[in-house]
């Protein structure tokens, strides 16, 4: 009977770590993995009520990863997975089974839908239990929490289309799949989605980034030098943008939202004190409605305040903890860096001192978020004289121009405005720099992300100007013959001409 393929249960801890487990990896095993404890943790938090074991399930990640290496192995092991469904309502086989046949009332199918919490994919393997793994996020608490790097998945349980909001992970095998692999393999499915790029599986990426050559045998992987990963993401039709994170005067956590804003994932190269460098990628952020700290950069350093000092956390799949784990910022100080403070399964505390940032941008993205800070700091120093320092705020993000002109539809910018930009032919990537005062957007700037690092970045008529006040305000002094001279030094007589025929 067909009744086999698939089983009905109470979600608990037993059963899922019996599940879990497999003829190499016993349950009380699973149960002291760190990835498995996350997960029970999370899907307790998300309300899970109930779980189907789909029995037979082939995973093409790992049916590769089966292809490249275990299948040469004496001992034998499996080439096909299982597969765990979550649900936050009650089930049993009966009301699987009627789903899965079309029997149930349309609103009751579409209730037990609408209460699928995502899929586990379980690999026949000694240790490395958890594979691809797709699950809902936490709930947005009030707006602050954003998951910008999320993708539409439908997973069909024998023909029933289920969908998530949601970015797969899984954790390394330490064979075919390294933390380095495992963060890239997580940022290529969301690139895929944004720029129809290549989305590899890990043993390709594992293959492809040692075609650059390292001290060490490229399999058994455990590790990937920076080098390698950036010429995984050339290899994939992606510009690899590196940022060093030990630079004193980066604002780090405002660059990372200015990428993830658009949904571009930000794969972070950090080390953990004695336990050695790790790479984990950034999925989204926490953002308050007030600041949470005093500066974004050490003490002493110099950097425009920006909206980063009111992000007071971080998230990322991290292979060692789980999806979407969540890493405390920790300012800088004069004697400290930026601290990502996060727990493991075991509730214990560690930091993580990020290395450097590597960022997949698609090859028309070439002015970089620090270009386009440059100019902004010019302006900022001609702002303080309207507003301390401690009620700016620049909200620098990447946004292609379809989203920015379906954002200005029916806003309160004038007619006039919104017909200049709606009609006229636009870049397709564009810088938003977004001014805000005492929490109000005063101003704003668009910059061409196509364009090239020594080219004047921003559009013409692409300053706005949201409050009349400040308007008149910076106009007063813009147009003083007095201040001429002053201005054209501090902003450059190309940007202090563009203010004036814009204002």
């Amino acid at each position: 009977m067909t009744r086999g393929a698939f089983q009905a249960l109470p979600f608990s801890s037993a059963n899922f770590f019996k599940h879990l487990s497999n003829t190499h990896c016993n349950p009380d095993e699973v149960a002291s993995n760190p990835r498995a404890g996350y997960l029970l943790r999370y899907l307790s938090t998300l309300g899970a009520r109930s779980m189907v074991v789909e029995r037979h399930y082939t995973d093409g990640d790992y049916l590769e990863d089966f292809a490249s290496y275990y299948v040469r192995c004496h001992r034998p092991y499996g080439r096909r997975c299982r597969r765990l469904h979550f649900f936050s309502c009650d089930l049993d086989d009966a009301k699987v089974l009627a789903l899965v046949l079309g029997e149930l009332k349309a609103d009751e199918a579409l209730s037990v839908q609408k209460s699928y919490l995502g899929f586990v994919v379980v690999r026949p393997l000694p240790s490395a239990v958890v594979g691809r793994t797709v699950l809902k996020t936490y709930p947005d608490d009030g707006g602050r929490r954003h998951y910008s790097v999320l993708l539409t998945f439908t997973a069909h349980l024998f023909g029933t289309p289920l969908h998530i909001q949601s970015l797969p992970f899984q954790e390394q095998d330490t064979v075919l799949a390294a933390c380095a692999t495992v963060a890239l393999w997580c940022a290529f499915h969301k690139t895929h989605d944004l720029f129809d790029t290549a989305s590899p599986r890990p043993a390709e990426i594992t293959r492809t980034a040692n075609r650059v050559l390292k001290g060490g045998r490229p399999i058994p992987s455990h590790s990937l030098t920076i080098e390698q990963m950036c010429h995984v993401v050339s290899e994939v039709g992606l510009e690899p943008e590196l940022i060093d994170c030990t630079s004193s005067d980066v604002p780090l956590v405002s660059l990372a939202y200015g990428h993830l804003m658009m949904g571009l994932p930000v794969v972070l190269g950090v080390e953990i004190p004695g336990r050695g460098r790790h790479a984990i990628t950034l999925t989204g952020f926490s953002l308050r409605t007030n600041r949470v700290h005093a500066q974004e950069v050490p003490i002493g350093a110099k950097s425009i305040p920006m909206i980063g000092l009111r992000i007071d956390e971080l998230y990322a799949h991290d292979d060692q903890v789980g999806p979407f784990s969540r890493l405390v910022v920790v300012a800088p100080t004069a004697t400290e860096p930026l601290i990502l403070r996060t727990q493991n399964a075991q509730g214990k505390q560690f930091d993580m001192y990020p290395l450097v940032m590597l960022v997949p941008v698609y090859n028309k993205i070439r002015l970089t978020f620090l270009d386009v800070k440059k100019w902004l700091t010019r302006l900022t120093g001609v702002l303080l004289g309207f507003a301390q320092e401690t009620s700016i705020e620049w909200d620098l993000h990447l946004v292609t121009s379809n989203e920015y002109k379906m954002g200005i539809k029916g806003s309160s910018l004038s007619r006039t405005e919104r017909e200049i930009f709606l009609l006229r032919a636009q870049p397709r990537f564009l810088w938003q720099a977004i001014l805000r005062i005492d929490g109000e957007q005063v101003f704003e700037l668009l910059a061409d992300a196509t364009d090239m690092e020594r080219s004047f970045p921003f559009l013409n008529a692409s300053a706005i100007w949201r409050h009349a006040q400040f308007r008149a305000d910076v106009k007063q002094q813009l147009v003083a013959p007095a201040n001429q001279a002053a201005l054209a030094r501090i902003l450059t007589p190309r940007f202090l001409d563009y203010l004036k025929r814009n204002i």
